[in-house]
């Protein structure tokens, strides 16, 4: 299973000392792009050289326990479904064995020039399948 490992560090907290929640977005942000990269077509690639991006659709969260200052968080990434141009996400944040956070976010494959979907290319298709299937 992908695991993207985070520390919680002084800019991620408010002044009560816990993540101020929009930060969180951040890190689902770097978990998505971790997770690009760790299945093989990393943004680097999909932007610079092919001219594609995945920006989120829409996205749901539950906050479950707030995280503080010093927490070593692991994010991992299940893909719940695929669509022609869309990848449906869970996203789970948690601290040892403490569920933190679980974001649902819809992730949407566009070419960047015309700011359209497009359907997912049967190669990065083919990696997202064998990532469901835990070959990745």
């Amino acid at each position: 299973m992908f695991v993207s490992r985070r520390q919680i560090r002084f800019a991620d907290v408010d002044p009560a000392g816990i993540v101020f929640y929009p930060r969180y977005f951040e890190m689902i942000n770097a978990t998505v792009e971790d997770w690009f990269e760790h299945i093989g077509y990393g943004f680097g690639q999909m932007i610079r050289r092919d001219g594609y991006g995945v920006p989120l659709a829409t996205i749901e969260v539950d906050f479950k326990r707030p995280s503080e200052l010093d927490d070593w968080l692991d994010f991992t990434l299940d893909v719940t479904a695929m669509g022609g141009s869309s990848i449906q996400a869970a996203i789970t944040a948690r601290c040892k064995d403490e569920i933190r956070l679980i974001a649902r976010p819809v992730l949407v494959f566009v070419k960047l020039e015309a700011t359209r979907p497009v359907r997912i290319p049967d190669a990065l298709r083919q990696k997202i399948e064998a990532y469901q299937r835990g070959q990745s």
